[in-house]
């Protein structure tokens, strides 16, 4: 199966939009980077999104929670939150 090979040898490939909220609350998504098939203005390539982001973000003390949600070309969603940081 042609997807299968896709999926085998670059399983990137297939998002579709993908982006990032280093202040996540775990209720409300704000999305302070991202990027999309198409755009160019973070790499060269309108086939495929980036493979890695680089913020800048105002410190604060403790932890933070980071949340990267992913769309991929068939239009699931997934999200995973994680706490980085002193606690």
């Amino acid at each position: 199966m042609k997807l299968q090979a896709v999926i085998n040898q670059e399983p990137l490939a297939l998002i579709e939009y993908w982006a990032v909220d280093p202040d996540y609350d775990g209720k409300v998504f704000r999305s302070v980077w991202q990027d999309y098939r198409g755009n160019t203005a973070n790499d060269e390539d309108a086939l495929r999104v980036v493979t890695q982001a680089v913020l800048t973000t105002v410190a604060k003390p403790g932890p933070r929670k980071v949340c990267v949600r992913v769309v991929d070309v068939f239009g699931f969603e997934a999200e995973v939150v994680s706490t980085v940081g002193a606690a």
